[in-house]
């Protein structure tokens, strides 16, 4: 099978892999170190490996459940001189029961926030409107149907949203503010240096 980018290669094992029931993770991409494109990938089943040994294991009270169990499931893709990109291995075996696919959609690859939804909880989030009031009001205007993402996924959204006005927007705007203020009056300069 071919694809046109590494991107488009994911998409279509997301897709494989919902009406299978499982998850999709990238495992690594390698890249050219002279031009920066990518010239393989690998993307596996999202319980592919095993956790690390937590070195503070005797000290905590409440271990997190296990969720990886070593699963062999993946696929590679490379690039070809022409820039497609072609599956040079494909393992299709998984080593635990999988999800119904009529449930796959809460699986983590298969949650993401549309363009349009985002648009709308940007819009709901700059009018006011608490993270909880616009999630329900996201989950009423959906209906009977799945949103694409969870509470959690709309909090996270928020939060990054909020992060990165604060760096190029706000943050920037108040820094500004203070040169500016700064170049015309020297006494200020003296509470704007500390």
């Amino acid at each position: 099978m071919k694809f046109d980018s590494d991107e488009h290669a994911y998409e279509c094992y997301n897709e494989y892999a919902t009406s299978i029931g499982f998850s999709v993770r990238k495992e690594y991409a390698n890249k050219n170190r002279v031009q920066g494109y990518v010239t393989s990938t690998i993307f596996t089943c999202y319980k592919e490996g095993y956790r690390n040994i937590d070195k503070r294991n005797s000290t905590v009270k409440k271990h997190r459940k296990e969720t990886r169990t070593g699963c062999l499931a993946h696929i590679i893709t490379s690039r070809r001189s022409n820039g497609v990109f072609l599956i040079t291995s494909f393992e299709d075996k998984h080593n635990y029961p999988l999800v119904d696919p009529t449930l796959s959609y809460l699986l983590p690859s298969q949650r993401n926030i549309k363009v349009v939804q985002a648009y709308e909880l940007d819009l709901l989030d700059d009018s006011g409107i608490r993270p909880k009031a616009s999630f329900e009001y996201a989950a009423r205007q959906a209906g009977q149907f799945f949103l694409g993402y969870t509470k959690g996924d709309h909090k996270n959204y928020l939060r990054d949203k909020r992060q990165e006005s604060l760096k190029r927007g706000v943050g920037r705007s108040l820094v500004n503010y203070f040169e500016k203020k700064n170049t015309r009056r020297s006494c200020f300069s003296i509470f704007f240096a500390v």
